[in-house]
């Protein structure tokens, strides 16, 4: 097997199984975790799929390690989609594309781009996120937009932390925005109130793109996240629309297979698409927590797998 390349300029792990000159390509996108594609799991998982015949890259796009998510993590992701599917040794030019988190997020946004629709075969994956400005709301305010309403909602502090980091990663450089970003990657991942540092910093002494991103992060009244939301730079606005799966759902055309943990279904709340969602309590968040307990749940989540395995190997389709 092969492991480390750089493809389209992204440092990739390739797996490629011993025998044979093409295979089905899959490419893994994972969650945001330091070790990136060095995560023991994550190494597990790209070995069991290229023993299973599959062609598999797991890419370290610019942010997902630290959990800075901007427009460069998608130019990134898109990249190595792309080039993945043409590498010859890819079946038929078609890529499925299978991810955990906010890592499933960006391959739908990725299978949604019109030059790579009809070359992906299947997105999959456990929780993504599609709406990105509901979900700041969650991570701000604790409450999601469900049918017209602002219901409470249990946030994570983690999530919070992520989508700090990415909204400030966003901004101009500037000085403002540089301290903040500094002290938000100095808080560690289990830090119980990141958003407690907008809170304190002298907003006033800050330009006014990074005062607004602040006072938007500093902010836990549900009712104001909107006022505030827009209030931020054009830019940024436009970035929240841009790496919202929802946004641009009716282009995706591959099918799409989502397993959700039974409390994560404010994830794909308003989904328009052709989703087939597998709700399964062996999920926490993106974590599986198997047990024989839940025999039912077990079943759901193994049907999923398989589903899964034989929608990327089907790899015959049109190309354009």
């Amino acid at each position: 097997m092969d492991r480390s390349a750089v493809v389209d300029g992204v440092p990739t792990t390739v797996a490629r199984p011993g025998a044979g000159v093409c295979w089905p390509a899959l490419v893994f996108l994972n969650g945001v975790t330091a070790r990136g594609r060095f995560h023991p799991d994550v190494e597990r998982l790209t070995d069991a799929l290229a023993r299973l015949g599959f062609l598999v890259l797991v890419p370290d796009p610019p942010g997902l390690a630290t959990g800075e998510i901007t427009e460069r993590t998608l130019t990134a992701v898109n990249g190595v989609v792309r080039a993945a599917a043409d590498r010859p040794d890819a079946r038929d030019g078609r890529v499925g594309l299978v991810g955990v988190s906010i890592g499933v997020s960006l391959g739908l946004l990725a299978a949604e781009q019109p030059d790579l629709a009809e070359r992906v075969t299947v997105v999959a994956g456990i929780a993504p996120y599609l709406d990105f400005s509901n979900i700041l709301r969650l991570a701000t305010t604790g409450h999601v937009v469900d049918q017209g309403r602002l219901v409470p909602y249990p946030r994570q502090p983690f999530m919070s932390l992520v989508f700090a980091r990415s909204l400030v990663a966003s901004l101009p450089p500037s000085r403002g925005r540089n301290e903040l970003l500094s002290e938000l990657r100095r808080l560690t991942d289990d830090e119980p109130n990141p958003l407690e540092l907008f809170r304190h910093v002298d907003r006033s002494k800050l330009d006014p793109d990074t005062r607004a991103v602040a006072e938007l992060l500093a902010n836990e009244s549900p009712p104001r996240f909107d006022a505030l939301c827009a209030t931020l730079p054009a830019g940024i606005r436009a970035a929240l629309e841009r790496l919202s799966p929802l946004k641009e759902a009716e282009r995706l055309r591959a099918p799409v297979e989502i397993a959700s943990a039974p409390h994560d279904k404010y994830l794909l709340a308003a989904a328009q698409t052709s989703v087939r969602l597998t709700v399964t309590s062996t999920l926490d968040h993106a974590v599986p927590t198997l047990s024989l307990s839940d025999l039912v749940g077990l079943a759901r989540f193994d049907g999923w797998v398989v589903r899964v395995i034989s929608a990327a190997s089907h790899t015959s389709g049109s190309r354009e």
